[in-house]
């Protein structure tokens, strides 16, 4: 069982922990304004090509990635960068979100990791969605044993608009822990998969 606080944060306010099944365990603490942010450890069976070519097979997003609608490259500036936009359906009655982001991956050993950030100014403002900016997400895989590595992610995003605090920590948290157990269960149909980008 993880200790309930992980360690504080520079600001002082420590991680806590808010889910913890399944080899999942996600940790929060406050953010700016209100809002959280999340850290989420988890022990998934997959190889970093796997991985990879789930995140990059952009049709088949919307079966894992909690809420979304649809996402597609606009740019991909070499290799291992791309701008990508994603639209989220939002619950009722909130308004559907978008969001536009840089992304780059890289890999030294044993280690894999994938950097997303806001690239909000890349996408004018598109009518019906509410856009999410702040964002500032990170993928970190360690390779242990036997195709299994462990994941370290941590997110922060303003989702904007008129949601209270409350509800948008709520659905942050919820989508995290939907996002992982979609993972988990779509990543299985790449484990046959080389990337040309990464070494297994």
């Amino acid at each position: 069982m993880p200790s309930p606080i992980v360690h504080a944060a520079p600001s002082g306010k420590p991680w806590l922990v808010s889910y913890n099944q399944d080899a999942v365990t996600l940790y929060k603490r406050e953010h700016q304004s209100g809002l959280i942010e999340i850290r989420v450890h988890a022990d998934v069976t997959t190889t970093f090509s796997a991985f990879l070519r789930l995140f990059e097979d952009t049709n088949n997003v919307p079966n894992w990635l909690h809420n979304v609608n649809q996402t597609k490259v606009l740019a991909q500036l070499s290799p291992n960068e791309n701008v990508v936009y994603t639209t989220f359906a939002a619950p009722w009655p909130a308004k559907n979100r978008d969001m536009v982001t840089y992304s780059r991956y890289y890999q030294t050993g044993k280690r894999f990791v994938l950097e997303i950030s806001d690239a909000s100014d890349y996408l004018a403002p598109q009518p019906d969605y509410i856009r999410i900016d702040k964002v500032r997400s990170r993928w970190e895989l360690t390779k242990l044993e036997d195709n299994q590595v462990f994941v370290v992610y941590t997110a922060f995003a303003d989702v904007g608009g008129a949601l209270p605090d409350w509800l948008a920590n709520q659905l942050t948290i919820e989508g995290a822990i939907e996002t992982f157990k979609g993972l988990k269960r779509e990543i299985a149909d790449y484990q046959h998969l080389s990337h040309p980008n990464v070494t297994d």
